[in-house]
């Protein structure tokens, strides 16, 4: 497995890349979507990895990676599965964030799924798990997985899929990809596997002005029809 890493800046805990673990800073570009097309294109598909991974920094897969290998393998025999995620929604609304709740002991989005160990270390919160629903497992038919910790077939890539670069900064870049999947007939889906996020995430200051970028974007493309699922239509104009 191909693990991708996007980051600010070179620190001296990640100044080393190995074969399998690249680590993507802002000389590639300020966005998270050029940094993973980048990485698309001059490591992944360079590689002869089959199973790749775009994870957050402060996202850690606390899974032997033999087993993660193994259970990725399975999951996209499935040739329908384009992604996979540890937690996600079946339906996504107008707001666009479909992960209210999350964040707050016992919380959980309205049609979430999956479930992840989540916390603030910077402010020593404990990790908890958080489940997305009352029975937390491995669904196929949601609408976005969060973007903390994602898992692609290299054959997607191959196909020509790419993060949007028009959305600028770190957000949205995640449901869009998933979108794009539901847009060309993919599934997107869940995995079960135990993944420590070391945050919880607080929206920028900007965060209403990237989310109308998005929401334009897949407004037109549904004909204004929300919320958005696998059972959606999606136009061409």
């Amino acid at each position: 497995m191909l693990e991708i890493i996007p980051i600010s800046k070179r620190e001296e805990d990640v100044d080393v890349d190995t074969d399998k673990k690249f680590y993507i800073d802002n000389s590639i570009g300020d966005s998270i979507a050029k940094k993973y097309n980048y990485a698309i294109e001059n490591i992944v598909l360079k590689s002869n990895e089959q199973n790749i991974c775009f994870r957050h920094k402060d996202a850690y897969i606390d899974v032997p990676y033999d087993i993660v290998e193994y259970k990725l393998t399975k999951r996209f025999e499935d040739y329908r599965i384009g992604i996979c995620g540890l937690i996600g929604t079946s339906a996504l609304d107008r707001t666009c964030t479909w992960w209210s709740g999350v964040a707050s002991a016992g919380g959980r989005g309205t049609y979430g799924e999956g479930a992840i160990l989540q916390g603030d270390i910077t402010n020593n919160l404990q990790l908890v798990e958080y489940p997305m629903a009352d029975h937390p497992g491995v669904y196929d038919y949601l609408a976005t997985v969060d973007g903390c910790c994602m898992f692609f077939p290299r054959r997607v890539f191959e196909e020509g899929l790419r993060f949007d670069e028009s959305l600028t900064d770190y957000h949205f870049y995640d449901t869009d990809i998933c979108l794009q999947l539901l847009e060309h007939g993919y599934k997107v889906s869940t995995i079960d596997l135990k993944v420590k996020h070391y945050s919880t995430g607080k929206p920028p200051a900007n965060f209403e002005d990237l989310k109308k970028v998005f929401f334009a974007k897949w407004d037109k493309k549904v004909h204004g029809e929300w919320p958005i699922s696998r059972l959606s239509k999606f136009y061409k104009d």
